[in-house]
């Protein structure tokens, strides 16, 4: 499923795209089912969001969108992720917002897994953005601890996406 939102507000104005982009927000937090692509244009203000309608928790609808601190998501997160990370954990956070992919293409193998051993370097996923494929790589040698996202999600700016254990 797939809307459109209107991009001029009650009294006639043509909204800003911060306006719009808290709009979307307040959008993706009302939708029924789990959200699966949010695309906000600047030029001509529209917004794109897509959904699968089935009933999901309101967590997973809402976590993608929302730019909200880095401890809420675990939070709200299934109690298996609720663990707190060991001291020392270096944390690979997304660079930019876009559709996270764990593997090079639907149905491979993903690039990593919790409990793979990575080198520095190594690419651990891809974040698509303006149809741009861009690697996300380990910056340590070290052990896959956690991963907070699931392949296709879309995340923000700075969401932590796997947590490493440095290798010493």
């Amino acid at each position: 499923m797939s809307t459109e939102l209107n991009t001029t507000a009650e009294d006639g104005a043509d909204l800003t795209v911060e306006q719009l982009r808290a709009q979307t927000r307040l959008l993706a937090g009302e939708l029924p089912g789990t959200l699966r692509r949010i695309t906000l244009r600047a030029g001509s203000l529209s917004v794109d969001v897509e959904w699968d309608n089935a009933p999901a928790a309101p967590a997973a609808a809402v976590a993608p969108a929302a730019p909200v601190a880095s401890a809420a998501p675990p939070a709200q997160a299934a109690p298996a992720e609720a663990q707190q990370p060991p001291a020392g954990v270096v944390q690979v956070t997304a660079p930019l917002v876009g559709t996270y992919y764990q593997a090079p293409s639907p149905g491979a193998d993903p690039f990593v897994q919790v409990g793979d051993t990575v080198e520095a370097g190594q690419q651990l996923a891809v974040i698509e953005a303006m149809k741009l494929l861009n690697s996300i790589t380990a910056e340590v040698r070290g052990v896959v601890h956690a991963v907070h996202v699931q392949d296709g999600e879309v995340v923000e700016y700075d969401q932590p996406l796997i947590d490493l254990v440095p290798a010493g």
